[in-house]
């Protein structure tokens, strides 16, 4: 390339491929690798839902639900979500407002924004600081990850039980 963009036979330099411009400010951020792909139900800021949800894929609350909630996948609340219902997921991450029971398989997990009031059922719990939980938590093994033959239970630690 010569001086001033122009190659040495005068012609002009070919144009730079366009840079890529970052999104706007005001573009909603992805919360979940889930909703990039599409494969998530949102339940949009402006949405309220009274009844029951059940299904088989990941649901983002943006809005309101209202009710009960039984999924196999992963329910997220949004930090401008409201959430008045019995859970059942198979995790629950709550960045704004759940109110009830809140059983999950895997996890609950509570970020700094998060509020929950309600029971939780679930092997691993994380509350992050700054997060509200007020309720009691069970973070003991579902019935049908105890070892058979082994009763779990107070005072029953690890007895045999004999099964004919």
């Amino acid at each position: 390339m010569g001086l001033f963009g122009k190659e040495p036979d005068g012609k002009p330099a070919p144009a730079a491929p366009p840079t890529q411009r970052p999104a706007p400010q005001n573009a909603p951020a992805q919360p979940h690798a889930a909703r990039a792909t599409g494969s998530a139900c949102v339940i949009g800021a402006k949405t309220t839902v009274k009844g029951e949800i059940t299904g088989d894929e990941d649901v983002l609350v943006e809005g309101s639900v209202e009710g009960q909630v039984r999924i196999s996948r992963d329910l997220r609340v949004a930090a401008s979500g409201s959430v008045r219902a019995n859970i059942e997921a198979n995790s629950v991450i709550v960045s704004g407002e759940l109110l009830g029971d809140c059983t999950a398989a895997v996890r609950v997990d509570i970020q700094a924004t998060g509020r929950l009031t309600g029971n939780i059922r679930a092997p691993k719990i994380v509350i992050a600081e700054g997060a509200v939980f007020r309720g009691n938590s069970d973070m003991s093994p579902r019935q049908s990850e105890t070892r058979p033959g082994i009763m779990a239970g107070p005072g029953d630690k690890d007895r045999k039980v004999v099964l004919s």
